[in-house]
Order: C-alpha cells, then sequence, then structure tokens
C-alpha cells in the first residue's frame, strides 16, 4: 500500500529551529513539537521525537544521538530533516488519511536557494503533490492579524529560535527585510556561558531555557531567583546554585542589542512613503523570543515607536500558513516553481 492514501487535503508545516507545528486545513494546529529528533547512530532509527527528544539532550549514551536538525534559520542535518517530517507525517497518515496533499511550509529570510531547495525536496519527498513557499515574516504577520495587503505598511519581528527577522510589509510583499543568527538559542547559550564564567558551574542547555522562561527580562528585576543544579568547573562535582534575574539580563543584554540594532537598520532602509504609517502603527513582535518579559517595552524605549506583542506568538506562522491554505486563490502565489 502507498505511503498516502486517496484522499487529498491540504496541510501546512512550521517548520523551526526549536519546533516543528502542522496545521490541518479543516483542524488547525495538530502537531507541536520540538523539532529535535534521537537515532540510533550508524542505523539512522528513529528513537525518539520532539519533547521526549529534547528530555534526551545531554543524557543519551553513545551509540544515541539527540540531534536538532536546524540551526539558524538554515537545514543543518538533511538526513535528520527528512527522518524528522517523514515520520510527523506518517504519524498524522494513519489518523487523517492525507493522501497526496498540498503542502505550505514556511522559509526563512536568510536562507539561499540552496537551502531553500533542500526544503521542496525534503517536503517531496515526504509525498506531497506541490508544494508552496512561504517567508516566514509574511506568515507571522497574517497569523499576528495585520493586513499584509494594505498600502500602509507593517512591520513584523519574528524572533525564532534560530534566527530573528524583520520585515516591512506592503501590498502582500517584503519591502524591507533582515535577518540576524541571534535568537532564542543564543540567549540559552549567553545563560549557559555567563553562570560558567561568573560561577564555575556548567548547565545544560535545557536548564539555561527554563532560566531564560521563568526569569528573563529585559531590564534589571530584582527578588526575582530560580535555583540550579549543574557540575562545578573545578571539583567536576554536582553543585546547587541560585541565579537572579538581574544576572540573567546581564547575561543576555548584548544579544538584545543586536536585535534591536537590526529593527533599527530595517527601519533606516524603509522607504520614506511607509515610514510615517510604521510609526504609526508600531511594531508586531512574534515567536518565542516573547519568552524575555519586557522585551516589546525594551524595544519601544530604545527605537521610540510603539511595539506590541502579538496574540499566541509562539503560533503565529503557524496560523498564517492555516490563512493560506484555506484561501486557495492566495495560496496559488507561493507555489514553488524551484527545482529540486
Amino acid at each position: 500500500m502507498s505511503f498516502w492514501n486517496l484522499n487529498n487535503k491540504n496541510l501546512g508545516i512550521d517548520l523551526g529551529t526549536t519546533s516543528i507545528l502542522v496545521v490541518l486545513e479543516s483542524k488547525g494546529i495538530v502537531v507541536n513539537e520540538p523539532s529535535i529528533i534521537a537515532v540510533e547512530r550508524g542505523t539512522n532509527k528513529i528513537i525518539a521525537l520532539g519533547k521526549e527528544a529534547k528530555d534526551m539532550i545531554g543524557k543519551t549514551p553513545e551509540k544515541i544521538e539527540a540531534l536538532r536538525p536546524l540551526m539558524h534559520g538554515g537545514i543543518a542535518d538533511l538526513k535528520a530533516t527528512e527522518l524528522l517530517v517523514k515520520n510527523v507525517m506518517n504519524k498524522l497518515e494513519t489518523t487523517e488519511h492525507l493522501g497526496n496533499p498540498q503542502i505550505v511550509i514556511n522559509t526563512h529570510i536568510g536562507m539561499t536557494e540552496v537551502e531553500k531547495r533542500v526544503v521542496l525536496k525534503v517536503v517531496s519527498d515526504a509525498g506531497a503533490k506541490d508544494v508552496y513557499l512561504i517567508e516566514e515574516p509574511i506568515a507571522a504577520a497574517l497569523g499576528a492579524g495585520l493586513d499584509i495587503y494594505s498600502t500602509e505598511g507593517n512591520m513584523i519581528v519574528d524572533l525564532g529560535g534560530g534566527t530573528t527577522e524583520t520585515a516591512i510589509i506592503s501590498l502582500g510583499k517584503i519591502v524591507a527585510c533582515d535577518s540576524l543568527r541571534v535568537a532564542g538559542e543564543d540567549l540559552d547559550q549567553n545563560i549557559i556561558d555567563f553562570v560558567r564564567k561568573k560561577l564555575n558551574v556548567e548547565i545544560g542547555k535545557n536548564a539555561a531555557e527554563r532560566v531564560k522562561i521563568e526569569i528573563g527580562y529585559a531590564k534589571p528585576i530584582v527578588n526575582r531567583k530560580v535555583n540550579l543544579k549543574g557540575r562545578d568547573v573545578k571539583t567536576g562535582l554536582p553543585k546547587e546554585i541560585t541565579l537572579d534575574a538581574f544576572q540573567v539580563f546581564d547575561a543576555i543584554r548584548d544579544s538584545l542589542d543586536k536585535i534591536v540594532e537590526m529593527i533599527r537598520a530595517t527601519l533606516d532602509r524603509t522607504p520614506p512613503e511607509l515610514i510615517n504609517y510604521i510609526y504609526e502603527n508600531g511594531i508586531t513582535i512574534t515567536g518565542g523570543g516573547t519568552y524575555i518579559k519586557g522585551f516589546d517595552e525594551y524595544i519601544s524605549q530604545k527605537l521610540r515607536i510603539k511595539v506590541f506583542v502579538a496574540e499566541n506568538p509562539l503560533e503565529c506562522v503557524a496560523i498564517g500558513i492555516s490563512k493560506i491554505i484555506k484561501n486557495k486563490e492566495r495560496m496559488k502565489q507561493f507555489k514553488s516553481k524551484r527545482r529540486m
């Protein structure tokens, strides 16, 4: 029997550095998992996927490897990406009977043509009848409820796991944009480096992410603390430490400022006909970077512009893709003409 049966359904994929979300035309988001896969070395046998695989990071025996197929908005490991997408789609096929679907998938601003062809190949090999590529800021803006077809223009900042992307959108097209390989995972690494350098303790990526979510602020905050367990750099023995929000801000501040400067640079390249509208309408931010509490205020103070956090910021790209697959006429404009 074919991997796909005869009932064709349209679906969308938000393939991110930290998460993979899948939306069905009739049901909305049906998959939301960390984009991590654990495989057996040598055989590529899948041991775990998503949250289960994420929990294995730093804990696997030598014969098992926990992989992040995507890094900084690009495909770092083609085979792992193929395994991830096919495994997710295979699970969906057993319950949703997808057939040979038309698939809309996001691409990042900083992706090269070669990387886009890789994305096209991965999705096509998973059984897609047709593939539609949508730039992530367009999808994020749609998911945030912005009128991307307005003549006034809108500005979106998507703070992802591997990249931060900015775009000025008018009449359904990107007018000015930029991409920076500083995002959520870099903030996690900032915290890891700070704890090692200042407190002489090693902590893992999952612990750093928990710190970011619990006490990550874009301003100095007192009396907010979290207890962590790690390994003493000098003795190699387990050690428990306390980290406060002020220290976390100190750790991530340089990365936050790099993001702000990229936003400023995009504003500087905005056509004069649109810049007044952008300052009047403000900036909308989406993505996992919104875990940093007060980052909207931080950007606003630095650039003297209104900043809004979108509703459901982590799901905006998937929601935007969902809107596209429900509108057949608008979906046509994203059909890929690239060759694999």
